[in-house]
């Protein structure tokens, strides 16, 4: 009686003859998957250390370009002070002239920038998303 017992508990263990070829594809597919995830991994990693350089490569030509820009905004101030002084205008009064004439631009450019910024934080989702949150949704609909 032991025998029967020992046989069938070390047939119960090993695998039958057909699951030896199902249990190497499984190992295999298991295998493919974790180099699969890996390669994933390792594009994802790279890219964006791609996007970090590209960004501040960016970075760095931006303010390059600003730095041409004001000095060509510099450059036609100074054209236009002279061109004032020229026309007759004291240089102290033409410097003054431009001075309030580059504020009043960059008063300009700040509101456009501030009425702009309203948009930044995604108003119309908020409202919506609020909307339909809301208990007394009905209430807002039938009124």
């Amino acid at each position: 009686m032991n025998t029967s017992d020992e046989a069938s508990g070390a047939a119960g263990t090993q695998s039958s003859p057909s699951s030896r070829p199902l249990e190497a594809s499984m190992n295999r597919l298991v295998h493919e998957f974790r180099e699969l995830a890996q390669d994933h991994l390792q594009l994802a990693t790279l890219e964006a250390r791609l996007s970090v350089i590209t960004l501040l490569r960016m970075a760095v030509v931006s303010m390059a370009t600003a730095l041409v820009l004001a000095s060509a905004w510099g450059a036609l101030v100074g054209a236009a002070a002279l061109w004032l002084i020229g026309m007759g205008l004291a240089p102290v009064w033409a410097m003054l002239l431009l001075a309030g004439a580059n504020l009043l631009l960059a008063v300009l450019g700040w509101l456009w920038i501030r009425r702009m910024s309203r948009w930044l934080g995604w108003p119309a989702t908020q409202r919506a998303l609020k909307t339909s949150d809301s208990p007394d949704k009905g209430k807002r609909g039938a009124e």
